[in-house]
């Protein structure tokens, strides 16, 4: 019933319940993960935007926008490797992408693209707004996905 996983982290309380979920879903016949995280296009426009601070106030502090991402990128895989050594532990193939762009968006382009079976996400998210009763990227994921959405309380 269910091949082939994706679940989208942002390394939040919510995501991390997933873990448990995902697991469970190995006996309906789940036999991959593809585990992504999306680095935010607002993340990626503060970071070109703050290297051309830099260049205007010292053209000595420049930095290289791309090495900048590249880091975080780094940051994120390693983040990425305690969730990876868990669900190989339960008997998944595990596939990890760094995305950059629009979450809602790469989430949905990559549902499309690698074939998911269902998508398994935290309700909440990392601004974890109390007040709100879904996250806003959970809420689109559900509203415009084709596959099920497993969406995990926080």
């Amino acid at each position: 019933m269910f091949d082939t996983i994706l679940y989208p982290t942002d390394f939040s309380d919510s995501a991390a319940k997933s873990v448990t979920y995902i697991k469970a879903l190995r006996s309906a016949g789940a036999t991959k993960v593809l585990l992504v995280n999306v680095i935010h296009q607002r993340v990626l426009d503060t970071l070109d935007t703050m290297q051309k601070v830099l260049y205007y106030q010292d053209a000595r502090l420049q930095g290289d926008t791309e090495e900048a991402i590249e880091k975080l990128a780094a940051e994120r895989r390693k983040k990425m490797e305690p969730i990876v050594t868990v669900l190989e532990a339960a008997g998944f193939e595990v596939e990890t992408k760094i995305l950059k762009g629009y979450p809602v968006k790469e989430i949905l382009r990559t549902e499309k693209e690698e074939d998911i079976s269902v998508i398994v996400l935290g309700s909440h998210g990392r601004s974890n707004f109390r007040r709100a009763r879904l996250g806003s990227v959970s809420e689109k994921v559900i509203r415009r996905a084709k596959a099920p959405v497993l969406l995990i309380k926080r």
